[in-house]
């Protein structure tokens, strides 16, 4: 090929690249009301619904904010802000918005079900984005078994920042910004994520006061990937503070069931999360001080996909080149998990799950995913399914009693395995080592065997 040739091919090359690259604008820049709904179909068909926030579905009837932020972890300015263009729209509104809806809803005596999202690497907040999609499917589930059930309100916040940078997810340069969006997730969690965690805490201050086996507030806040890191960042501090209480104060047990319910969340859940152990040691050493009497759902939940090849292999490459200024380290331990994420780990970990060797009889009648599955016969499937796991809890409750042994195992309806390793066997933090056959790779985390396992250990929460 003649070098003339190559320069030709070089710049369409480059011109490709850039014209898959993202704006920084945000997706969300209309406000939502239900005059349209917007449930798990129509807001991937119903332009209407494309960018506004709130979506609001009427059945299963949720609501799901969307809160942007950009690399600082700064909000989008408003219409009187420096930075702001017409494309902005009412961004700058988003996260009031969520927590006045939930506030309003809690004083007009509704009981609450919270369901927070933080996205990982290549994902944003647009309205066909994977994670974005499954996340609905996540709020319209649990608008018919936990909003049934329990007769609660269901309000998701999905939070939505760059995590391809500069890039589209379909344009191939996106996978040279793995390093560039870690460093990204740390600044936005040290931005207005806090405000919003903190505005959270507050209302559960507020109104989590009364019969703790009834809470008004109940939250769960998930991050994967990268958006693990960066729901570790801004909330180990308020879970530590948890830990603390019990472990230097010898709180009863029920004194934890109570400061767990005014804490930043019920449980919080990290999936194949991108950080360093080193960040994670402090945690892991406080809660071997927790001693519960009884058994307690966990209040952190890490799962790690041992077939996960970002966090297994590409993430150690690359710490070993970041932290060649920071050697030596004070010892080999300190070395080993300076280079791996928590999962990674085997001091670490507490609990395998694997989907190997399931048996059926466990839980008759359950069915998964077949794929290529209408909504209306998912929701059908789903309402099915959760009675069966409500029975199956009812075991399961019968199994543990309140109390568990060193080295327990359970099956879980949509035939996951959970058996203790190591550590004490109520440790306020679970973190678990899973395989291909719950989790397949990095990203590939909205398996139904998965969010099964989710649902059940949800069921463990006071109702």
């Amino acid at each position: 090929m003649g070098s003339e040739k190559r320069r030709r091919l070089c710049l369409a090359l480059v011109l490709a690249a850039l014209a898959a690259c993202a704006s920084p604008k945000p997706h969300k820049v209309s406000t939502g009301a239900a005059d349209v709904d917007c449930g798990v179909d129509t807001s991937v068909t119903d332009e209407r619904c494309f960018e506004r926030t709130p979506e609001v579905s009427a059945d299963p009837a949720y609501t799901l904010h969307f809160v942007e932020f950009d690399d600082q972890g700064w909000l989008y300015p408003g219409p009187k802000d420096d930075g702001y263009i017409a494309e902005m729209g009412s961004a700058h509104g988003q996260l009031d918005r969520a927590v006045e809806d939930v506030a309003a809803r809690l004083a007009r005596n509704e009981r609450v079900l919270l369901l927070v999202y933080v996205h990982g690497w290549k994902h944003g907040a647009a309205h066909d984005d994977r994670d974005v999609k499954r996340f609905r499917q996540m709020l319209s589930d649990a608008a018919l078994l936990d909003g049934k059930r329990a007769g609660r309100s269901v309000v998701g916040i999905y939070i939505g920042w760059r995590g391809a940078g500069r890039f589209s997810r379909s344009n191939p340069l996106v996978y040279l910004t793995f390093w560039t969006r870690k460093n990204a997730a740390l600044h936005v969690s040290e931005g207005a994520p806090r405000e919003l965690f903190a505005r959270i805490r507050a209302l559960r201050e507020r109104w989590n006061e009364g019969d703790a086996g009834r809470p008004r507030l109940r939250t769960v806040v998930m991050g994967h990937s990268f958006g693990g890191w960066l729901v570790f960042s801004a909330l180990s501090p308020a879970v530590l503070e948890l830990f603390a209480k019990q472990a230097d104060a010898g709180d009863s047990a029920e004194a934890w069931r109570r400061a767990r319910l005014k804490s930043a969340a019920d449980i919080v859940i990290l999936v194949n999360p991108a950080f360093e152990a080193t960040r994670y040691e402090p945690l892991y050493r406080l809660a071997q001080k927790v001693r519960l009497s009884e058994y307690e759902p966990p209040s952190l939940l890490v799962v790690t996909s041992k077939a996960d090849a970002a966090t297994g292999t590409v993430f150690p490459l690359g710490r070993f080149f970041n932290t060649l200024f920071q050697r030596p380290f004070v010892s080999d331990q300190e070395a080993y998990a300076a280079m791996r994420t928590p999962g990674f780990v085997e001091r670490y970990v507490t609990h395998s799950l694997s989907g190997e060797r399931a048996d059926a009889s466990k839980c008759p009648g359950w069915r998964g995913d077949p794929g290529a599955e209408e909504e209306k016969t998912r929701s059908a499937r789903m309402l099915e399914n959760g009675v069966r796991e409500k029975k199956h809890y009812d075991q399961w409750r019968a199994y543990n009693n309140k109390s568990l042994k060193a080295g327990w195992q359970w099956q879980y309806c949509g035939g996951t395995t959970l058996r203790h390793k190591a550590h004490p066997p109520h440790s306020p933090v679970w973190n678990v080592v899973t395989d291909g056959t719950v989790i397949p790779n990095h990203s590939d985390i909205m398996g139904e065997p998965l969010h099964a396992f989710f649902r059940q250990l949800y069921l463990d929460l006071p109702q």
